[in-house]
């Protein structure tokens, strides 16, 4: 740790601070107050804040615990230069006098705060619900954040300055006190004119990394909003936040991707990676490159996707296959992905409308045929091969036969795509499509009056069917789909 810079004093200090280690415990009381303090006061405010790198914070607001020793106080409140002050203390250390003058008035007059902006809390020192509801309301009368406040919890009785303590942390203050550079060997009491302002290092320097580990873990999981509440709380915790924030822009990301917001996906992810570009190399944060190197893929992905979606809510739709993959890829990453995170269900009906994406964007690129609204005279559909498509699907009992009619369902399109072009509905898929149905049918999410728990291994293979179907129909057009899948994979966090 590096040494604590005090104040250089003047030549008259110098004779003031002799005098006052020469006197008495109440004399030096006097002279400090009416001597030395108010020349100390204007050096000891220009002290750099002993713990912290960087340029001088600046507090909107100090809340201080009053004891007996008035001093640090006084020389904190003009150090910090606040808009805001609050003293808490006891009746007995707010009834104190120096030199005939009351506690109060010698704090404003060494530290020249204005009278009207200086607020005192009297409290009982066994009462730290007092304490804690006494800085919780100062918070909120003065609309602070977590980094505009600093606590000097130094003063008064070990039970108050614990409390002070424990509600700044908690509101996400910085933790400041005064300290000394020198002791006095003999009469073992600091020495007036050594003292400089000191941050006391926040514990989540080094407990920090267990929250970091709650947030991988909420990732991994899948919990994007707790990953992002983890992260927030953390930011108005730290001292130095950057990391913490990168966090936050990370899963609200990540986060409103798992929910196909993608304009919102995609700001928040450019932010994170401005902010990395800004702040990682300083922070040297070890996880940073791995998910810079995947963002290099998800970034055009999350512009394509906008740009789709964009456009099918304005009425158009992608003319070709490949420019309509996207959103068949996306769907079965989200399938794939809710299925780790053991949510069968959910994956179920994933996978479910993946495979409807993609019956869909076959019908309506090759045939014109809209799912809501199909115009079935743009067709040519041979009705013997169309029923016997059915059957293999359903079997002889289970399919009744019927003239198609729109809407077109997953079913329906099927059906119809694997009578007009087999090439993207081969017949060896038609089982494994109406498993997919009827497992969707049973699902949590869909038909009956109880819930019926799906097993994982079965949602794998329905998801491990819909990409086979993708990969065996789409190579002849030269899309490999299995690279293409991979880019859709969230950060293995």
């Amino acid at each position: 740790m590096r040494q604590p810079i005090t104040a250089k004093l003047t030549e008259e200090l110098k004779l003031i601070q002799k005098k006052w280690l020469e006197s008495d415990r109440q004399t030096q009381d006097v002279i400090f107050y009416r001597e030395f303090a108010p020349r100390f006061a204007p050096l000891f405010a220009e002290l750099p804040l002993h713990g912290w790198i960087g340029e001088r914070t600046r507090f909107k607001a100090i809340i201080s615990v009053l004891g007996f020793s008035w001093q640090p106080v006084a020389l904190m409140a003009a150090w910090a230069k606040p808009d805001y002050v609050l003293l808490i203390g006891s009746k007995e250390s707010f009834n104190t006098r120096v030199d005939g003058d009351s506690v109060q008035d010698a704090i404003k007059r060494i530290s020249e705060f204005p009278d009207n902006l200086l607020g005192f809390r009297q409290v009982e020192a066994e009462d730290e619900l007092d304490i804690y509801q006494a800085v919780r309301n100062f918070i909120k009368d003065y609309h602070l954040k977590s980094h505009e406040i600093a606590v000097d919890p130094t003063g008064g009785k070990k039970s108050m300055s614990i409390s002070a303590g424990l509600a700044g942390f908690l509101s996400g203050a910085w933790i400041v006190y005064v300290d000394y550079g020198k002791y006095h060997p003999i009469k073992r009491i600091p020495v007036a004119g050594t003292e400089y302002p000191r941050l006391l290092d926040n514990p989540l320097e080094v407990f920090g990394d267990l929250q970091f580990q709650r947030i991988w873990e909420a990732f991994r999981t899948g919990n994007f909003d707790e990953a992002g509440h983890i992260a927030k709380d953390l930011s108005l915790k730290l001292y130095e936040s950057r990391e913490a924030d990168a966090f936050v822009l990370l899963a609200r990301g990540y986060g409103a991707w798992h929910r196909f917001q993608f304009d919102t996906a995609l700001n928040s992810l450019e932010k994170f990676k401005e902010h990395l570009g800004r702040f990682a190399r300083l922070g040297r944060w070890p996880w940073c490159e791995k998910v810079l190197s995947v963002l290099d893929d998800h970034m055009p992905v999350l512009k394509k996707l906008a740009n789709l979606t964009g456009r099918v809510c304005k009425g158009k739709k992608p003319g070709s296959i490949e420019d309509g993959l996207p959103l068949i890829l996306n769907h079965l990453s989200a399938a794939q992905r809710t299925l780790n995170y053991h949510q069968p269900g959910a994956a179920t009906l994933l996978a479910y409308a993946t495979l409807e994406r993609y019956v869909d964007l076959a019908l309506w690129t090759c045939f014109k045929l809209d799912d809501e609204n199909p115009d079935f005279s743009n067709i040519n559909l041979d009705m013997n091969k169309f029923h016997e498509t059915g059957m293999k699907m359903y079997g002889k009992e289970g399919y009744k036969k019927s003239e198609p009619s729109g809407p077109i369902g997953l079913g329906l399109g099927v059906q119809i795509l694997a009578t007009l072009k087999p090439v993207l509905m081969p017949v060896e898929f038609l089982k494994s499509v109406s498993r997919l149905m009827q497992h969707r049918n049973k699902c949590e999410y869909e038909h009956g009056l109880c819930p019926h728990t799906l097993k994982e291994k079965d949602v794998n293979l329905h998801i491990k069917g819909v990409c086979k179907l993708l990969c065996d129909t789409l190579r002849p057009m030269e899309l490999n789909i299995e690279k293409e899948f991979g880019k859709y994979r969230f950060p293995d966090f």
